[in-house]
């Protein structure tokens, strides 16, 4: 199913959904975003950037439904004197067509024996931002008719008009509003600048409209124009009366139109292309326009299509189910599109990843988000920690060339806390080059850190030549860009480790230089976690909580520094320094990690865990395979002397002094030293010291033995492991001065000193389970877990799918905004795919292959039925409205679309399935390559399965027999290497040295794996 495409007919009819094109724009092109709904003629806003570039109005999707056919797209067309609004609810006759690349609308007028069919894409590599949309007329019938059309946008926005400005006072902005109606377009623009400030600014930038054809066409901005004064924007009497083109058009002082006329005879076809879009300067656009014409539009939407192939070209597949291996297609793209595609870049100090395309989940359902897209060459944009990290943990299977980058950037971004930045920014260069006989402008530029992008852009401006580009950003250095954000996430330190380890699997030859001779600096927010007894509070109503948990500085330099220069400590020693933090601050009961950081774990509506003194379990499963891990590189590595920040090997003394005791007194002492140590981060001190390798080893081997307890008292809890917990305090007094007065904290409330706790497990979250079968489970205990989720609330059995969370009903709405949730609804007892996927491939990872497959076929978007999941089934959601959902017609249905965690997960579970855990090992001085998938026998077609290893590498499995790869009686019979110049044969499952390097550096074309069984050997 190479060329899937989802096709729904009477799509206004159906269940509302939304979604959104790429915003891809290639290299050299200006990214472009634009949401759409299945209503109307699809397109509900676009813009450059964010919401404040809107080029139509941003709406909401509850609004943008409503909208979308009133102030959107619109067409009308005169047929031999008779007039009709194409696209209609009421029309008939109407069919969607939902591509990778663009999306297209089709209404035929049975009683015309004409079709009307619309395309969207955006415009690819070019210097100007702006939506396309073709119009193709076609007429059925023998008989020549007299054609009129009116097509466009009933409403557009100039540049300058700002997101929230506009909706608090569209009707004062229309009086800087302003048209310019020239000869091959119309561009929107205000006359100035519209701030109460005493400095003005004229406004060079302007929105535009374009049309080609093989006739001219007359552009309509005034919307009276075509309704008069009708101002719902219904009927257009104009048109209908026969005197549009003599109405007087008005240019200012009201919300503009952007539309065009065409008159023609219709024999068989008529086509024209309009664009709406941004440009930088009139005097661009003029340019611009010389060299468009019709069969421009149509070359530039071949060249779109190829760019989004050649992204999704990554994936190739063959299997005998072609709707997975559209899907995968589908998911690695939207994987793109929150974690980047990457890019080499010969940078000064080390080749850098560059990802493009990149952006923060934000549309018309995730309203709450500000996205970014920047406008430049090289676009990359904004992301949470989190969500690029994940969204990159499987980059290496397609591009080896990334190396350790990042793990380096995300290790760098790890503070001397063990928190990190909310808000990744991408990476921006400085140059350090010599500046003799640069340009005087491109001087001024690079100056200041710079994307290169922008860079490229200056250089095309003042007209140099292109080879400065590669020239400046080779004698420039690689700056990691961030910030704080809102929040210390406690979940996200858990990701890393699947970096790591993803490293690990390619390039285990270089993990030993990687841990302990790369280096990475220490990142520096602006926020940092205040002391118990400054948020442990007394509230109203006499209750204790924990409110108030951070606190912010004033602006500071991002990276500790001493004399100006960045300091570096190695990767190890950056991982130790996380797990101390995070094992520090381990519960009252020393079970899961506490939310001590003002935000929950991965489940941020459950924002009221915190401060209720929660914790996560699911943390802690986390901390002990990172813990486990750094013990058992220390011991297979040997004696090294590692930097380390002063204060942190002071920390560790602390911590070695504190003995087991009640849980309690040990909780009270880990968080005496932690507290210790932070204040004393807060002076910044940039000391540096000595840490050997038996130093790690004892401290993290108590660290081990100690979270090896917590996950053990944690499975004692419930049959179904749980995932938060919380505590009542049970004994406390109020802190006093020495007046004897209450302290009142910074919170507005009088703060306590707790003296004990009682705990209390929620009822059962899935994510518990998900990560213990991820990290720890064995097989044996693996199925007992599997049994008691799916006999639990944790199944719904109506659609035979997982769901976040049994039911809440009995918890406080304190727990969080999850509560206040209706169940069913996004993060309350919904089918959250991301979660759902976590689960699914924990599934796979602790050996339940069987149980894996089984369960794929009712959990995988793909294999859902599209009328129940109302959309494309190989677009995810980021959830599906479960049966505990009292609205019935919602069930089963996926809302917010695609940009979900969930693309990571399948791309996880498309890898352990495919290759297997390890593609290399390095055993005795020796690269191996050995693959070891877990393919089930119905996935196989034609006996055999292909696919691609590293983008490029042909991989086709062979297997005449039809067995599982993963039973037991299975096995590799031989390998058959193919290069440009020979083909190799080995009789063994595994592959050796020499060869197997050349496969990492993507020498081979053609790898052929042959199974067998052992009865036959």
């Amino acid at each position: 199913m190479e060329n899937y495409h989802f096709k729904l007919n009477n799509y206004q009819k159906q269940k509302p959904f939304s979604s959104f094109l790429s915003g891809v724009s290639g290299l050299k092109g200006i990214p472009l975003w634009a949401f759409y709904v299945n209503r109307g003629q699809l397109i509900s806003s676009f813009g450059i950037r964010n919401k404040d570039g809107a080029i139509m109005e941003f709406f909401p999707a509850n609004a943008a439904y409503h909208y979308v056919s009133r102030i959107g797209f619109r067409t009308f067309i005169k047929i031999d004197n008779k007039v009709y609004e194409c696209f209609k609810e009421q029309g008939e006759y109407q069919t969607l067509d939902v591509y990778q690349d663009r999306v297209s609308i089709t209404q035929n007028l049975e009683e015309e024996k004409i079709s009307i069919k619309i395309t969207y894409f955006t415009l690819p590599n070019e210097r100007m931002a702006a939506l396309v949309r073709k119009v193709e007329i076609i007429n059925h019938s023998n008989d020549e008719r007299q054609i009129e059309i009116v097509d466009g946008l009933a409403q557009i926005l100039p540049t300058g008009v700002d997101y929230g400005g506009y909706k608090a006072i569209s009707n004062l902005l229309q009086s800087w509003m302003q048209t310019k109606n020239k000869e091959e377009y119309v561009f929107y623009t205000l006359r100035g600048s519209t701030g109460d400030e005493a400095e003005v600014s004229e406004i060079s930038e302007g929105n535009f409209v374009h049309s080609r054809s093989s006739i001219k066409p007359t552009y309509i901005y005034d919307y009276k124009a075509l309704f008069l004064e009708d101002t719902s924007l219904e009927i257009p009497y104009a048109f209908i009366n026969g005197d549009i083109l003599e109405q007087k058009q008005t240019h200012v002082n009201q919300v503009p139109a952007a539309m065009v006329h065409y008159a023609f005879k219709l024999n068989k076809e008529f086509k024209f292309v309009s664009m709406f879009g941004y440009s930088e300067t009139e005097d661009k656009l003029d340019e611009f326009v010389k060299k468009t014409n019709l069969n421009y539009f149509l070359n530039k939407e071949s060249e779109n299509k190829q760019i989004h192939d050649e992204i999704t070209s990554t994936i190739k597949m063959k299997t005998n189910f072609p709707i997975y291996d559209a899907y995968l297609k589908q998911c690695y793209l939207d994987n793109v599109l929150r974690g980047g595609y990457p890019i080499q870049i010969e940078a000064k100090d080390k080749d850098a990843t560059y990802y493009i395309y990149s952006r923060k989940h934000g549309d018309l359902e995730r309203d709450y988000n500000f996205f970014n897209l920047e406008p430049a060459y090289y676009s990359q944009g904004n992301g949470n920690f989190r969500d690029v990290l994940q969204n990159r943990r499987n980059d290496l299977v397609f591009f080896p060339k990334i190396k350790a980058f990042n793990v380096l950037m995300f290790t760098s971004f790890i503070q001397d806390d063990g928190y990190n930045p909310l808000s990744i920014e991408g990476i921006e260069f400085i140059y350090e080059g010599d500046i003799n006989n640069l340009d005087t402008e491109l001087i001024k530029f690079i100056q200041n850190p710079f994307t290169p992008g922008k860079l490229l852009m200056v250089i095309e401006d003042l007209k140099l030549d292109e080879s400065l580009f590669k020239t400046i950003l080779a004698q420039s250095k690689v700056i990691y860009k961030a910030s704080f954000g809102e929040g210390y996430w406690e979940d996200h330190f858990t990701y890393l480790l699947d970096l790591i380890e993803g490293f690990e699997s390619i390039y285990p030859d270089f993990v030993e230089d990687l841990l302990f001779n790369q280096k990475v600096s220490i990142y520096q927010s602006n926020a940092y976690v205040v002391p118990r007894n400054q948020k442990y509070v007394m509230t109203h109503k006499k209750t204790i909580r924990q409110f108030g948990s951070v606190k912010h500085l004033d602006e500071m330099d991002h990276w500790l520094k001493e004399n100006k220069k960045i300091i570096e400590i190695p990767v190890i020693s950056k991982l130790l320094t996380l797990v101390l933090n995070k094992y520090a601050h381990l519960d009252p009961k020393g079970i899961g990690l506490s939310y001590e950081g003002n935000k929950p774990g991965w489940n941020d509506a459950c924002n009221g865990i915190p401060g209720l003194f929660g914790s996560g379990v699911s943390e802690t499963f986390e901390l002990l395979k990172l813990v486990s891990y750094l013990r058992k590189n220390i011991e297979k590595y040997g004696d090294y002397e590692l930097d380390i920040l002063s204060d942190t090997k002071e920390f560790i003394n602390k911590l070695n002094l504190i003995n087991e005791q009640d849980d309690f007194r040990h909780w009270d002492q880990r968080m005496n030293a932690l507290e210790a140590y932070r204040k004393n981060r807060l002076t910044r001190n940039t000391n540096i010291s000595k840490v050997n390798s038996k130093e790690i080893f004892e401290i993290t081997s108590k660290i081990e033995t100690v979270l090896e307890k917590a996950v053990h008292k944690a499975k004692a809890l419930s049959d179904i492991i749980p995932t938060y917990l919380t505590y009542e305090a049970t004994s406390y007094d109020e802190i006093v001065d020495d007046n004897n007065q209450q302290v009142i904290g910074d919170y507005g409330l009088p703060l306590v000193n707790v003296h004990s706790f009682e705990m209390r497990a929620l009822p059962s979250f899935l994510e518990g389970p998900a990560r213990y079968l991820k990290n720890l489970a064995k097989p044996e205990e693996a199925k007992s877990i599997y049994d008691n989720v799916k006999q639990s609330g944790l199944y719904d059995k109506k659609h035979k799918f997982y769901q976040t969370s049994v039911s809440l009903e009995e918890e406080s709405f304190e727990i969080g905004r999850l509560k206040a949730f209706t169940p069913g609804w996004l993060e309350r007892e919904s089918n959250f795919l991301h979660m759902t996927y976590k689960y699914l491939l924990g599934l796979l990872k602790s050996g339940l292959y069987d149980t894996f497959y089984e369960e794929i076929k009712t959990n995988y978007t793909c294999f859902m039925d599209p009328e129940v999941y109302g959309r494309s089934p190989i677009e995810n959601s980021s959830f599906i409205v479960t049966s505990s959902n009292p609205d019935p017609k919602k069930h089963g249905q996926g809302f917010v679309s695609r940009l979900s965690g969930s693309t990571a997960e399948m791309l996880s579970m498309f890898s352990y399935m495919f290759y297997g855990k390890n593609l290399f090992k390095y055993l005795n001085g020796q690269l191996i390559f050995e693959l070891n998938p877990k393919l089930n026998k119905e996935f196989f077609i034609d006996h055999k399965i292909e696919t691609t290893l590293f983008k490029d590498i042909k991989l086709t499995y062979h297997n005449e027999l039809l067995v599982n790869t993963y039973d037991e009686d299975a096995y590799i019979e031989k390998i058959v290497l193919t290069t440009k110049d020979q083909v190799i044969k080995f009789d063994q499952s595994f592959i050796e040295e020499k060869w197997a390097k050349d496969i990492r550096k993507k020498n081979v074309l053609k790898i052929d794996v042959y199974y067998n069984k052992e009865e036959n050997k």
